[in-house]
């Protein structure tokens, strides 16, 4: 199996892609650090279902002394740490918004989790994959940032963050055997993306994205994970500082 014996930790691991991300890099061999701030119960039944070895760590990766703490346990339990997918997001739960009604204290909450949680989840992590001389960083941005999504600014601002991070981080770590990516996925049917709006709206919105995609179908999560174990494999090796588009062709970046 591409990933067997690594270690994948995981953030925002409970439900939705955080969860689908899980199952496939277990189903390829990894074992599985289920990290988030809820309760991973679900994930770490379906990665066992599958025969694959997970240990459950409750995060804030806001905190940067959490995310040490879910490093060390990641340490205890496997004895290396080879992946991170950067995952954990605020999104569920935001409601569309003109950039001027956002309350500071949201701006400031997208921003501490979306932003600075990769930031802390990375300053945790790297140490360990330097001393192995080799590691897999996976950030999640969103294909968002291509098309300057309106009502969303500070979600899409984050994402763009994301984006930039992943580049500059790619270019720090040179020569330490570390590779890092993101993924840019676009409108995927999860319960985040489908409480974003009422009933009515979401299927006007699911249709109109469709009708501007090549590939004329919702993005499902599964349709996201192979890129995912792709750029936590040896597979790409030779890839870094590079954002991946996943979006049915929605977007040519």
């Amino acid at each position: 199996m591409r990933l067997q014996d690594r270690v994948a930790i995981v953030t925002g691991a409970a439900r939705g892609l955080g969860q689908e991300y899980c199952v496939a890099l277990a189903r390829a061999g990894a074992q599985i650090v289920a990290a988030d701030r809820l309760a991973c119960t679900e994930t770490q039944t379906k990665v066992q279902e599958i025969g694959g070895k997970v240990q459950t760590v409750t995060v804030d990766v806001t905190d940067d002394q959490s995310t040490q703490e879910m490093a060390a346990q990641a340490l205890h339990a496997f004895g290396r740490i080879d992946i991170l997918v950067n995952n954990a997001a605020l999104y569920g739960g935001l409601k569309s918004t003109p950039f001027d009604q956002l309350s500071e204290v949201e701006w400031d909450q997208v921003m501490a989790v979306n932003v600075k949680g990769i930031w802390n989840c990375c300053k945790a992590v790297v140490p360990a994959m330097k001393r192995q001389g080799k590691g897999k960083i996976v950030n999640v941005s969103s294909a968002a940032i291509w098309g300057g999504v309106p009502f969303l600014l500070h979600y899409v601002a984050s994402k763009g963050a994301v984006f930039a991070l992943t580049r500059s981080l790619a270019r720090e770590l040179n020569g330490t055997g570390i590779n890092v990516n993101s993924i840019m996925p676009g409108y995927t049917l999860t319960d985040a993306t489908t409480s974003l709006v009422d009933p009515e709206t979401l299927g006007g919105l699911q249709q109109s994205i469709v009708e501007a995609q090549i590939i004329k179908r919702n993005a499902q999560p599964a349709d996201l994970s192979g890129t995912v174990v792709f750029l936590a494999s040896d597979d790409s090796d030779f890839i870094t500082g590079q954002a991946i588009t996943v979006n049915g062709g929605e977007s040519h970046h």
